[in-house]
C-alpha cells in the first residue's frame, strides 16, 4: 500500500495579511463620510498584533512566493491602502517607532489632480450626507443617465449590498465618467477646489519620499481608482502603466492592491507585463495565486476578530 503524499505546503499558510485606508481623528481634515478608524484603537491593534504575529515585509513575502526563504509560521504583512495623508501623519511613525514595515498601496496621481470619484464621494458624504449627496446627483443628471443611476441602485439594492453601496457603487461603476464632473462641482462648491482637497486628502511627493527612507514599501494602486472587473481593457491597461512608472524608482518585484479589491483577468495579464510580483484583494480568502491574495480588513470587526485585534465599531463600512 502506497502512502498518500502530503499536501505542498503554500509558500503563505499562515500569512495573515492586515488592510487600512483612513486611520484619523473625526476632526481630521478634509472630512470622509467612510469608514475610519480613531488613531489609539490603531495602536491597540498594533499592540495585539505585537503579541501574536511577527511582522515581515514585502520583500519577505515575494521572495517565498518565489520559491525562497519560507516565512515564519506567525507572519503579518501590514497594508494601508489609497496613499493617505493620514499614513504619513499617524500610521508611519507608530510602525517606525516599533521597528517595523508595512506596504503603502499608493495612487499615481500627481499634486493638484483632482480626486478621483470614490474620494469625491467621500469627502461630500461628510458635507452632505448621503441623503445630501443622492439628491444633489440625482437633480444634476440628465434624465436618461437619472433613470440609469436609479436603476443601478435598484440592482444592488436586490443584491443585498451595505445599504451605503445602493449609492456608492452606481457612482463608481456604471456612471463614473458622467458623474465625474458633477462631484467636482459639489467639492468645489462645498470645500474649494478639487486638486487642493485631493492633496489634502493624499500623501504629497515629499511624505512619499520620506515613508521610502523609512524603509516603508510603497506599492501600486492605479491611478484613479477604477473597478477594475467593470472598466474597459485600456483603461485598466493605463491604470497599471501609470503605478509601474510610479514606481520606477522601487525594487522589483513590485506589490499592487486592486482598488475596490474588484481584480480582471485582464488585469492580472497586465501586472505580468509590468513585472509586478504579486497583487491583493479586499476579502480573507485563501491564496489561489500570486496575484489573488488575500486581506483581512483592520476597519472591519468581523473581520478583525480572525487575528483577534482590538476594534470598535467605526462608521457605516462599505467598498471604498
Amino acid at each position: 500500500m502506497t502512502a498518500e503524499r502530503p499536501t505542498p505546503r503554500h509558500p503563505l499558510d499562515g500569512l495573515v495579511t492586515v488592510m487600512w485606508h483612513y486611520v484619523r481623528t473625526a476632526d481630521d481634515v478634509p472630512r470622509v463620510g467612510a469608514t475610519w478608524l480613531e488613531p489609539p484603537v490603531f495602536e491597540g491593534q498594533l499592540d495585539a498584533i505585537a503579541r501574536q504575529r511577527t511582522i515581515v515585509g514585502w520583500p519577505d513575502v515575494a521572495e517565498a512566493l518565489q520559491g525562497g526563504r519560507p516565512l515564519p509560521p506567525d507572519a503579518a504583512l501590514l497594508t494601508f491602502d489609497d496613499g493617505l495623508a493620514d499614513h504619513a501623519r499617524t500610521v508611519a511613525p507608530r510602525l517606525v517607532a516599533r521597528g517595523w514595515t508595512g506596504v503603502f498601496f499608493v495612487l499615481a496621481r500627481d499634486p493638484g489632480e483632482p480626486l478621483t470619484v470614490g474620494h469625491a464621494i467621500h469627502v461630500l458624504l461628510a458635507a452632505l450626507g448621503e441623503g445630501g449627496l443622492a439628491t444633489a446627483v440625482l437633480d444634476a443628471l440628465p434624465p436618461a443617465h437619472a433613470s440609469r443611476f436609479v436603476a443601478a441602485q435598484a440592482e444592488e439594492r436586490a443584491a443585498g449590498v451595505a445599504p451605503i453601496d445602493v449609492l456608492k457603487r452606481p457612482l463608481q461603476r456604471d456612471l463614473v465618467d458622467v458623474v465625474e464632473p458633477i462631484l467636482h462641482r459639489l467639492v468645489t462648491e462645498r470645500l474649494g477646489p478639487p486638486g487642493d482637497v485631493a492633496d489634502a486628502l493624499h500623501l504629497s511627493p515629499v511624505e512619499v519620499e520620506r515613508m521610502r527612507s523609512d524603509g516603508l514599501t510603497i506599492g501600486g494602486h492605479g491611478r484613479r481608482h477604477l473597478w477594475f472587473d467593470d472598466a474597459p481593457a485600456p483603461r485598466v491597461r493605463d491604470e497599471i502603466a501609470a503605478s509601474a512608472t510610479f514606481l520606477a524608482r522601487e525594487p522589483r518585484p513590485w506589490a499592487f492592491a486592486y482598488p475596490y479589491g474588484a481584480a480582471s483577468p485582464g488585469a492580472v495579464r497586465t501586472l505580468h507585463q509590468h513585472r509586478f510580483g504579486g497583487a491583493f484583494r479586499a476579502s480573507p480568502h485563501a491564496a489561489t495565486g500570486a496575484f489573488d491574495l488575500g486581506r483581512v480588513d483592520g476597519e472591519d470587526p468581523a473581520s478583525a476578530s480572525t487575528i483577534e485585534i482590538a476594534t470598535t465599531a467605526p462608521t457605516a463600512r462599505s467598498q471604498r
